[in-house]
């Protein structure tokens, strides 16, 4: 046989050998194993695969039964009893009984009996359907799990590679295509802001378009989100902006325009490959998980400041007013008093007011269809005043994007070959940190937008996989000529709305892109100039909101907020180089502080061994033992943040997904010793709330922080007519909650109406003892709130519930009183105190109408002289009820402590 072996969660199983050789993802935790040859089957597992082949086989010596039905019995003694299929009656020795004695049904003989095989044993029922593995005999291998196969990923497309529809994946890309091609000439002129730079807008163009062909086409053909898109995005592109600003001040005056070009183009095509490789690299080395520790609130202060910038970078293009970005202080002065003195304030309302429209337009209505149709309606409106409009007021809404007079180059890199000696690598050298804070952001607001396109796919993605497919999209756009590329949140949620759900929509979108690079020249005509230059404005608007107060969320902290707002003002003053490496570092040192030895799980515990002090009958807690594992505790500890979360969520999903345990029907989350929570991680919530559905289980949290159920109630989580998660003060009371509903599932929950002989009959050692018990007991009742006995009271009785349900209450200094456990029906409660003769511990009060049988020691005493057999058997239930009880606590501590 084959092995099926994965190093990810240790998940092993032999599969035929036909297999070997051959990929498959994990059932446990989706990730893609090689199956190879395995070792022979051991003697231990040959039952498993042949049934009885060695259990079938009698003993050497063994009397073997005859087989001829002729042969007369010659033990009739030894006769099995007959058990009536009709009323149950037992008949002993029944075997030549043809009717039962009882009902008169008639009788089948042992030997008529058909002989059961696997096929009469239906347990369809009780297994979680799944999709059928590639081990299973009913796998097709059909071109989609092909796809699954060989693609050797833990995220299987579900889709395939022209997703559920072709005509909707080839909208979808078109569409998506054409708002990447007015994104890159947006990305293009931010790019070029700074003032005498303006000059290199075609060959910037050219590389922001090849960035956005390779994007969109190569990243959704490798990353597990099948509608996922990658280009020159705002964040990146602003980085950009600042790098080849400062080599551009550095070499003007003192260089010829095509040595700056080669240099700049050498300085586009060196970041694209070096992020490219970075992002690989960390991919390779696994460690997109740890990216997930870092606090998105920090990275969103920098991200915040760099909106800032774009909208003054949109002010300068709008206006025309060169403004000094060496010097915060004066560029913020020159965009106050430029557009006043100057007399371009007219200039700049359309442009305003368009990047206004698509802001509040898009806040409302997030939809790629009506952002394109929006752009088509400015351009044609654009063309339309060109064409018939004579005033000069007209000029602001028909003029059309400056400096391509030289026309848009369709491989930059050919500026780069002819100039390649002319490559001033020194001066590039010395802005060389803005290629480390350029790695730093794009993995930093990939982690953050992979995340959100999880909620939208519906499932988890290996990070370090997209982090690797990022950066060799990145190596591939730096071969091209052109920028640097992010993952793409707007344009990938925006082809999924409309109807993008395989790669095949990507690869359009990049062949749109491709397309309109080529007829660029032509293309550039018909896009006025407002309409990239309000785009600007909406892309500066949006990360100053996005970033700085919608990414506040239910569960954000206060001093989240200070260091949001510490690292926004850090990059606004000091500058983007400083703002960057002044948020990463301080993301370091929180997340080294929050960080907790072990991961975010301190037990995990299971309802059959971690039970509440509901003090049941031992018919109940038999029931609970059987039953436990469909209630899984994990007790928390430590800071939870985005990292913890997601290493949460995959420690309950492989028990979810664990066959050889019960079901999980209710997941208790302990939060006493969790310290706090940070503000991403209501992203975890919801996609344990998505788990929940899935698997269609009970999410419960247990010892609350005390802001977390007010954040779960402003996220939406509680206060419904059907709360997504079950709150309880502690994980005593989620645990009483989760063993009623187990016993309620299951039959055992209301035993008011048995009588206590029915509740001793199935654990009382000697069950023809319980008459004589009964005569014994006298029957007591106690209404609502009425005491059985007093903390301190002579301890002279002990009591037997047959009804009804009783606190154990213990008095503690200060006047508080603690509930130690409560008692149901076929419990004892004052045993201690008759063996012991010790003052009563802890007083028993009954919380509803409750019936018991009251056994006082005098009674006791007098049973022990006139029928010892029977004090004998209420001394053994006593001990087997003690020895469980201490069993169980042992049990707990040893989890507990493990």
């Amino acid at each position: 046989m084959a092995i099926f072996k994965c190093d990810s969660c240790g998940y092993e199983r032999e599969v035929p050998d036909k297999l070997k050789g051959k990929k498959a993802k994990c059932p446990h935790c989706g990730q893609g194993v090689n199956i190879v040859a395995g070792s022979t089957v051991s003697v231990a597992n040959v039952a498993d695969f042949s049934g009885e082949a060695l259990g079938g086989m009698p003993e050497e010596g063994a009397r073997m039964e005859s087989t001829n039905p002729a042969e007369p019995e010659t033990d009739r003694g030894s006769q099995e009893d007959v058990l009536c299929p009709e009323c149950g009656a037992v008949m002993e020795g029944g075997f030549g009984e043809s009717v039962c004695s009882e009902c008169g049904h008639e009788l089948v003989r042992k030997e008529d009996l058909k002989e059961l095989d696997e096929a009469d044993v239906d347990v369809e029922d009780l297994a979680r359907h799944r999709p059928p593995e590639v081990w299973d005999p009913e796998f097709e291998a059909g071109p989609e799990s092909l796809s699954a196969l060989e693609s050797g990923d833990g995220s299987s497309r579900a889709t395939g590679f022209f997703g559920a529809s072709l005509f909707q994946n080839l909208f979808a890309g078109v569409i998506s295509g054409g708002l990447a091609f007015f994104f890159a000439v947006a990305m293009a002129m931010l790019a070029t802001a700074q003032s005498g730079m303006h000059q290199f807008l075609p060959f910037v163009l050219s590389a922001t378009l090849a960035a956005m062909a390779v994007g969109s086409a190569f990243y959704s053909l490798q990353s597990r989100i099948p509608f996922g898109l990658a280009g020159s995005g705002t964040v990146v592109t602003a980085m950009m902006f600042f790098f080849l600003g400062a080599v551009y001040r550095n070499m003007a005056g003192r260089f010829e325009p095509d040595i700056i070009l080669s240099t700049l183009v050498a300085a586009i095509v060196l970041s694209s490959v070096v992020v490219g490789v970075g992002l690989w690299l960390i991919g390779i080395l696994r460690a997109g998980k740890l990216i997930r520790y870092v606090p998105v609130q920090i990275i969103g202060g920098v991200i915040g400041g760099i909106g800032i910038y774009v909208l003054a970078g949109a002010f300068d293009w709008m206006g025309g007013l060169g403004l000094h970005w060496g010097n915060l202080l004066s560029t913020a002065q020159e965009c106050i008093e430029g557009p006043l003195s100057g007399g371009c304030l007219l200039n700049m309302v359309p442009s305003l007011v368009f990047g206004l429209l698509l802001f509040f337009g898009l806040s409302r209505c997030k939809n790629s269809l009506f952002l394109f149709c929006l752009l088509l309606v400015a351009c044609a409106a654009g063309y339309g005043v060109s064409f018939w409009g004579t005033g000069q007021a007209d000029g602001p809404f028909s003029t059309s994007v400056a400096d391509l007079a030289s026309g848009v180059p369709l491989y930059s890199l050919d500026v780069l070959k002819m100039g390649l000696g002319d490559v001033q690598w020194d001066i590039i050298r010395a802005h060389g940190l803005y290629l480390g804070a350029l790695g730093c952001i794009a993995a930093l607001t990939g982690m953050y937008r992979v995340t959100k396109l999880e909620l939208v796919l519906g499932g988890e993605v290996d990070f370090s996989r997209e982090l690797r497919a990022l950066g060799v999209v990145n190596v591939l756009s730096g071969l091209c000529g052109g920028m640097p590329a992010g993952i793409s949140f707007g344009r990938s949620a925006g082809a999924k709305a409309i109807g993008g759900s395989g790669p095949f929509a990507g690869v359009v979108a990049g062949l749109v892109v491709l397309t309109g690079l080529y007829f660029a020249n032509t293309v550039m005509l018909f896009i006025p100039r407002f309409v990239p230059e309000g785009m600007l404005v909406f892309a500066g608007l949006a990360l100053v909101r996005g970033w700085m107060f919608k990414a506040r969320t239910a569960f954000t902290r206060r001093n989240d907020l200070w260091m949001l707002w510490v690292t926004f003002f850090a990059t606004v003053v000091f500058g983007l180089l400083i703002g960057t490496g002044f948020g990463v570092a301080l993301a370091l040192m929180v997340t080294v502080r929050r960080s907790s030895k072990g991961g975010p799980v301190r037990n995990v515990l299971s309802g059959v061994a971690h039970r509440s002090s509901v003090d049941r009958a031992s018919t109940q807690q038999r029931v609970l033992r059987e039953y436990g594992d469909h209630i899984h505790i994990l007790r928390l500890h430590g800071f939870l943040f985005l990292g913890s979360m997601e290493e949460l969520l995959l420690a309950i999903r492989q028990r979810l997904d664990d066959r050889s345990l019960l079901p999980v029907e209710y997941l208790v989350l302990d939060f006493k010793m969790v310290t706090g929570l940070a503000s991403a991680t209501e992203i975890g919530f919801r996609k344990l709330n998505r788990l929940a559905e899935e698997y269609s289980f009970e999410p419960i949290i247990a010892s609350a922080p005390l802001e977390l159920e007010q954040h779960l109630e402003q996220a939406g989580f509680l206060g419904g007519e059907e709360d997504a998660f079950k709150v309880f003060y502690n994980l005593e009371y989620a645990m009483e909650w989760c063993e009623n509903r187990v016993l309620d599932a299951e039959g055992f929950l209301d035993m008011h109406e048995m009588a206590l002989p029915d509740l001793l009959m199935p654990v009382f050692p000697e069950p023809k003892y319980i008459p004589a018990l009964m005569k014994v007991l006298k029957r007591v009742t106690f209404k609502k709130g009425e005491t059985v006995f007093a903390q301190g009271d002579v301890s002279d009785a002990m009591y037997f519930v047959e009804s009804g349900k009783l606190d154990v209450e213990l008095s503690v200094e200060g006047g508080r009183v603690i509930r130690l456990k409560k008692v149901g029906p076929g419990a004892v409660v004052g045993e201690m105190g008759i063996y012991t003769a010790a003052p009563r511990s802890a007083t028993v009060r009954a919380t509803e109408k409750c019936v018991l049988y009251l056994m006082t020691l005098d009674k006791l005493e007098a049973v022990e002289k006139r029928a010892p057999m029977l004090v004998t058997a209420i001394h053994r239930f006593m001990i087997n009820l003690l020895a469980e009880r201490l069993a169980e606590a042992n049990f707990k501590v040893h989890k507990l402590m493990g």
